[in-house]
């Protein structure tokens, strides 16, 4: 499985509390005042990030139609 970085911190905590793989923690390279929150990348964690942001969801990243 791949990684996803998450940089809002209520994003990544509300992830959390849905069960989803929280991998670590870094420094933003840009600004070292903030966290980056890395993920396992699942389908799951990409639908309840489109939920949570109010965006729709594509099950399949490699079809432009949907």
């Amino acid at each position: 499985m791949g990684k996803k970085n998450i940089y809002k911190k209520s994003m990544a905590m509300e992830l959390i509390k849905r069960g989803h793989n929280f991998c670590h923690s870094m420094r933003n390279r840009d600004n070292s005042r903030y966290q980056v929150y890395v993920f396992e990348d699942t389908p799951e964690l990409g639908k309840d990030m489109a939920e949570l942001s109010k965006r729709g969801y594509c099950e399949d990243k490699n079809n432009e139609d949907n």
